[in-house]
This record gives C-alpha cells, structure tokens and sequence, in this order.
C-alpha cells in the first residue's frame, strides 16, 4: 500500500503540473503582420505553439545600383515553436523553432529615368522592362525572446498579452525578367553583371525581423 501511494506521488509530480497549466489562444499585430495561435504546455516550463502571421504588403521606390525600382514585398508564414520557461512562475522565454515562408519581393523597374545603368552601360528604360524577383527560402529556423503575462503560475486562467522578438533565418533567391538583352549595346552578361550586383546587395539581409504584440486567452 505504501509503495502504491508512493509510485502515484511520484506521477503526480510529473503530470500536475501539465494537466493544471492552462492553454491558450492568442491574437496579435507586428511584422510579418496580423498573427493567430493556439499555446500548448508540456510542462510548467516547456509549452509548444503554432501560429500564422501574415498579410503584410509594403510598397516602396528607390534607387539600387543604377536603377530605379519600385518595389514591393508580401509576407506570410506558418510557424511551429517550442517556448522555454526559465521559471516555472514567470513569464520571460526563449523560443525555437521553424517557419514555413511564402515570403516574396519583386523590383520593377521604372522607365521615367534615362540614366539608368546596367553593368556600367547608360540605358534608356522607357518602353523596356528590367524586373527582378526575390523569393525567401520556404523552410528557415527561427530564435526568439518574449514575455507571456498568463505563464504566471500553473493555473492561470483568463486574458493576458504577450510579447514576441525574434529573427528568421535564410537568404533570398533572385531570377530577372528583361526585354533589354540586345537592344542599346546590352548583352546577357551585362544583365547576369547587374543582377549580380543586386543580388549580392540582397544577400546581406541573412535576417528577417519577427515582432508581435498581442492578447491571450488562456483556458
């Protein structure tokens, strides 16, 4: 009898905790844009979660190596996370993980500058098109630090906001589309020169930034 009772203390060491921490569903706003998810704990310091975040489209012109661009990017991803709680009481963790991308950026650029340069060369864009595509590898790891306010002990119940800042990692692939091979002295190299340049400038963002700030339901 006393062995009984003493196997089933040592059980419930493991599994209270798990069967009293609550899970939740969560909502928020950021960078990739508008986030949802559901929080599952394993443990009163490790919980797993799922989430989508997208709908962001940014649109903006500039000039990058020679020509100008108008340039556009959308953003959506599925995330899958395991949150570290160093505390089983409070709300500070570090998170790990994958995200599954559909994250892409084009630059097209515009015809309303004769200056434009494509390997060094001096081009006329009115009527030609030179537009470069940029896709982010549908797999990458992911790094976070947040807060979560309802890890605050293992029954927590109800509303609370939480807090994520993370980073992905991976690099852009690009592919160019033209109708300049050929025409004002330009060769497929001068084109395979200049995306060249782009390209390499594009590499150096090894990073994307993930933030998002929002409210929790925990049950």
């Amino acid at each position: 009898m006393k062995k009984s009772l003493l196997a089933l203390a040592t059980i419930s060491c493991f599994f209270v905790p798990v069967l009293a921490h609550a899970d939740a569903v969560y909502g928020g706003i950021g960078f990739p844009g508008a986030t949802i998810g559901y929080d599952h704990a394993l443990s009163s310091t490790v919980s797993v979660r799922g989430e989508y975040s997208g709908g962001l489209k940014l649109s903006r012109e500039g000039r990058r190596e020679g020509v100008d661009f108008n340039g556009q990017l959308k953003a959506n991803s599925v995330g899958v996370f395991a949150d570290y709680y160093p505390s089983p009481a409070g709300g500070f963790r570090a998170t790990g993980g994958l995200t599954f991308n559909d994250t892409k950026a084009s630059l097209v650029a515009t015809g309303n500058n004769a200056s434009a340069q494509i390997n060094g060369k001096s081009v006329n864009l009115n009527g030609q098109t030179y537009n470069i595509d940029l896709k982010y590898p549908g797999v990458t790891p992911y790094l976070g630090l947040g807060y979560n306010s309802l890890h605050n002990g293992l029954n927590a119940k109800g509303w609370g906001f939480f807090l994520d800042v993370g980073m992905t990692i991976g690099k852009f692939k690009t592919s160019t589309s033209t109708t300049l091979v050929g025409v004002q002295g330009i060769t497929q190299a001068d084109v395979d020169a200049q995306t060249s340049k782009v390209r390499d400038g594009v590499s150096k963002l090894s990073v994307l930034p993930k933030f998002t700030v929002g409210v929790a339901y925990a049950f």
